[in-house]
This record gives C-alpha cells, structure tokens and sequence, in this order.
C-alpha cells in the first residue's frame, strides 16, 4: 500500500485522519518553494471520517487545528 506523506502534515503531530490533494500525487517539494511563491497556504484540507473540510466535532479542519488538542483526533 502507498504510504500518503505530505510536507505540510507531520505524523504523530497532525490527526491521522487530515488529508490533502498532494499527499495523492508523486512529487518532490522544492525547498525553495517560498522564493518562488506566496507564503499564503491555499491548500485544501479534508477530513477522513466525513469526507468534507468539517471533522466530526464540527469545526473545520486544516493543519494547524487538527492536532493531539481535539477530541476526534486520532495518531
């Protein structure tokens, strides 16, 4: 099975269950990405268990709220 990784969710930190476009394809990040683009994160965050941008509490999901501090998160 694939393993899904992504620059901008780090296992044991982020929920188990926070998905992004670009953990679906295979690409190398350019470290020097922020040179080249807008520092704005425009990513598109899903969670597993409803399919939607909202977790199973209600609140949206995204990188820097989906961690150890909800309840419906899951490592």
């Amino acid at each position: 099975m694939l393993t899904l990784t992504s620059p901008k969710i780090s296992v044991g930190i982020h929920c188990g269950k926070l998905r992004t476009k670009g953990m679906y394809i295979n690409a190398v990040v350019d470290p020097n990405e922020a040179a080249f683009y807008d520092p704005y994160d425009n990513t598109v965050y899903w969670c597993v268990s409803t399919q939607t941008g909202f977790g199973p509490d209600g609140d949206p999901v995204h990188a820097e709220v989906c961690h150890g501090g909800r309840e419906c998160c899951k490592f």
